[in-house]
């Protein structure tokens, strides 16, 4: 008797079974331009935290994580961007993005939206009180879900550091992902962009808390690199939301024109919050399947290596350790991966 495999699977799997060409080929019985939604439910909650107001790559990050469903995706805070006062770069602004973003995605209301803090740390341990910083608080509190937390930042420490020093026993109760901050290394090295929004805030998660770590530092990040034309072809005809993620980056062009030619490409930095969080292939060890509970943490072709946590000065240097809390830190990221999901998400939640 001849086993057909194929057709065996696609029966099991209550799938449809057409014939092309005396090949069997099964497809789900429903729609197949609906999006994907993991049967067993999100894996991971998450509070989400960037400076919308700044670079334009946060806005790409959050319509990113706004449409991965295996993230419970709790609350975004909007933060400040640094820099001078009343240039459109508060944390209020930063809000306001993502609750302009979040209508044209028809989500509004569905995702909470916090502002997080006015401005940096002022001294060393003195938090900053923000309806960002008691989001954080909140949700690694509940004890209502078994679900892990990611706390993930495209930004400042602020509101992170504030949580802690307020609520020290949230410490061990979520995993920051942090796209920020150099790679080690015993000479030092350039003050970064997102340590400069807070460098206070910054060294008192590295050099005095025990929170889990996984840090993108610069050199991974600034691989990120898409050009205009693809986003032209695969995000710009997707709805509201594309023509408006379009839109802002051609205004950005437009801004630097006289300063200087952005030329075709864009790199958008704070997209590996997406990928190693709702696209990694890790599995909670909290998770039970037939034969009880497990743990499965392979990042696949994202490469990270476990570090001792350096000590950060106050110009950014990040000095390596022998002792102390080892973090995650990337040495690479899957940006096939990463790029090709957002845009398949996009097409799919947003026909053209």
């Amino acid at each position: 008797m001849h086993f057909d495999r194929r057709s065996f699977l696609c029966k099991a799997s209550g799938a449809a079974l057409t014939s092309v060409a005396g090949i069997t080929v099964c497809h789900p019985l429903s729609a197949l331009a609906s999006t994907f939604t993991p049967p067993a439910g999100p894996r991971a909650r998450m509070v989400y935290l960037n400076d919308l107001s700044g670079d334009i790559d946060g806005l790409f990050a959050t319509v990113h994580m706004a449409l991965s469903p295996s993230i419970d995706l709790r609350a975004i805070v909007g933060t400040s961007a640094g820099g001078e006062a009343g240039k459109n770069n508060s944390a209020q602004d930063a809000a306001n993005i993502a609750s302009e973003m979040l209508a044209k995605m028809a989500l509004k209301g569905k995702i909470k939206v916090h502002t997080g803090s006015a401005g940096r740390l002022s001294a060393p341990k003195d938090p900053m009180r923000s309806e960002g910083t008691q989001a954080i608080i909140d949700e690694a509190m509940r004890t209502d879900s078994q679900l892990p937390l990611f706390v993930t930042v495209g930004g400042g420490l602020t509101e992170v550091a504030s949580a802690v020093m307020l609520e020290p026993s949230i410490a061990d109760r979520f995993t920051l992902v942090w796209i920020g901050g150099g790679r080690p290394h015993p000479e030092g090295a350039n003050r970064e962009n997102n340590f400069g929004v807070d460098p206070l805030a910054a060294q008192y998660v590295y050099n005095e808390t025990h929170v889990p770590l996984w840090q993108v530092p610069s050199e991974v990040y600034q691989t990120c690199v898409i050009s205009d034309t693809e986003l032209l072809a695969y995000v710009a005809p997707c709805g509201e939301i594309g023509k408006y993620l379009y839109e802002k980056l051609i205004g950005m062009s437009t801004m630097f024109k006289a300063a200087f030619n952005t030329g075709e490409t864009w790199t958008l930095g704070d997209s590996p919050l997406v990928l190693l969080t709702a696209l990694n292939d890790w599995v909670p060890s909290a998770s039970k399947g037939p034969r009880g509970p497990f743990e499965y943490r392979r990042t696949g072709s994202s490469r990270y290596e476990e570090i001792f946590a350096p000590q950060l000065d106050s110009n950014g240097a990040a000095l390596p350790q022998t002792s102390g809390r080892k973090i995650r830190l990337y040495s690479s990221v899957d940006t096939r991966l990463m790029f090709s999901d957002f845009f398949a998400k996009l097409q799919m939640n947003f026909p053209r």
